[in-house]
C-alpha cells in the first residue's frame, strides 16, 4: 500500500509540473500556425500580384466575400484580384483565398502606416502599401507576441520585435 500511495504522489507531481508546459506548447503552436498562415497569404499576395501584373488586396472580412472596416483582423481575411484598385471587391474581380477567423484567444493586430489598418495591397510590381506590422498575440501576453513585418518594398518578415526592434505591444 505505501508502494502504490508513493508511486501516486509521485505521479501527481510529475502530471501537475507538465500540464503548464503542455499548455504552453499548445498556446505556442497555434500562435505558429496562425502566423504562418497570414506570411503565406502575405507572400501569396504578392506572387499573384506580379504574376496577374494587377493590384492584389489583402484585406480583413468577417464573411469571407466583402472587406469590412469595422470587423477584426482576427475575423478573417480574405485576399483578391483587385483590377480596378479600389480596395473593394467588385463583380468580376476573383477570391483567391479566404480565412476564416483565428482558434481560441488569439488577437491580430495591423498597424498600417498612416493610420490604414483594414487592407495591404500588392502592387503589380510586388510593392506594398502600406508597410507596417501585423502583431499577434495570445493569452501569454506581449512577451510571447509575434509579428510579420511588411515593408513598402513587398517583403514580409516574422519577428519577435516591433520594427524599431523594441518590445511588441499587445494592447
Amino acid at each position: 500500500m505505501t508502494e502504490v500511495l508513493t508511486t501516486l504522489a509521485v505521479v501527481g507531481v510529475v502530471v501537475s509540473n507538465g500540464v503548464p508546459a503542455m499548455q504552453n506548447l499548445v498556446h505556442e503552436q497555434r500562435l505558429t500556425t496562425q502566423v504562418n498562415q497570414l506570411f503565406t497569404d502575405l507572400h501569396l499576395a504578392r506572387s499573384e500580384s506580379i504574376k496577374r501584373s494587377a493590384q492584389v488586396t489583402l484585406c480583413k472580412s468577417n464573411d469571407g466575400a466583402t472587406c469590412s472596416t469595422v470587423s477584426d483582423w482576427r475575423d478573417g481575411w480574405i485576399m483578391f484580384a483587385d483590377t480596378n484598385g479600389n480596395e473593394t471587391v467588385d463583380t468580376g474581380e476573383t477570391i483567391i483565398r479566404v480565412q476564416q477567423g483565428l482558434p481560441g484567444n488569439i488577437t491580430l493586430v495591423w498597424n498600417g502606416a498612416l493610420n490604414h489598418d483594414n487592407d495591404v495591397r500588392y502592387k503589380p510590381d510586388g510593392t506594398a502599401y502600406p508597410n507596417g506590422t501585423f502583431t499577434f498575440c495570445d493569452p501569454r501576453g506581449a512577451s510571447n507576441a509575434r509579428a510579420i513585418l511588411v515593408t513598402q518594398a513587398g517583403r514580409a518578415r516574422i519577428s519577435s520585435k516591433s520594427s524599431s526592434d523594441g518590445p511588441l505591444s499587445c494592447s
